[in-house]
């Protein structure tokens, strides 16, 4: 069986993963995270945190700890590759938030690093089913598995889906706005704009108050 939690990168989040798992006998969690962390977390070392990534490890630290305490077996599915691209994307959405402050914001550079993103992610899902079915237990916590990786997993396996944040970020705004455009469904400009500028007042409160409070916030 597996149950995908889908959860945002914080702590307080990923605790209540961990409260689930209490209730149940795990053997294997499947973190969103690069593969070649692997090694270390088996070995009960927390790995350095590389640029791009260390939000998301200091999150999955209850997890990690949990694990750990019980024998769960923990595995990480971003290969080498997807992991670089998508890290890059993170610094390249830095950079137009910065840009964007400084001379306005240029939408096609936005949909441009957007769209690339969603579409190393849909590249990856193979990859992502593959390392699933070869490392699957009786009883599998995964983080944050893509729709489509899901959906495949159904056919051999019973999935259970469940969602412990409401992901209404503006970068999640951004994110839901782009694939509906490439569903063909029509999409203004404004309404990218409006979700752009919601992400660059995010980025000023997570300076602010840090990541971790700000996505506490009602972002709607």
């Amino acid at each position: 069986m597996i149950v995908n939690f889908l959860t945002v990168n914080t702590t307080w989040n990923r605790e209540k993963v961990v409260d689930f798992m209490k209730e149940r006998d795990f053997e294997a969690t499947f973190l969103d995270l690069p593969e070649h962390f692997e090694p270390y977390l088996a070995k009960r070392i927390t790995p350095y945190p590389e640029l791009g990534y260390s939000q998301d490890l200091r999150s999955c630290e209850p997890i990690l700890n949990f694990c750990w305490e019980k024998g769960i077996r923990i595995y990480c599915y971003l290969d080498t590759k997807t992991s670089q691209e998508r890290m890059e994307i993170q610094i390249e959405l830095a950079r137009l938030v910065l840009r964007s402050k400084l001379r306005g914001v240029d939408l096609e550079e936005w949909k441009e690093a957007v769209f690339r993103d969603i579409a190393i992610r849909e590249s990856s899902a193979e990859r992502i089913e593959m390392k699933i079915r070869e490392n699957a237990k009786r009883l599998n916590a995964c983080l944050n598995l893509p729709p489509e990786v899901e959906e495949s997993l159904k056919r051999d396996f019973e999935v259970e889906r469940i969602s412990l944040y409401d992901f209404r970020r503006p970068i999640d705004a951004i994110y839901d706005i782009a694939l509906r455009e490439l569903r063909g469904e029509e999409v203004s400009e404004e309404q990218w704009l409006e979700a752009i500028r919601r992400h660059i007042a995010f980025v000023d409160t997570v300076v602010e108050l840090g990541y971790e409070e700000a996505c506490k916030l009602v972002w709607v």
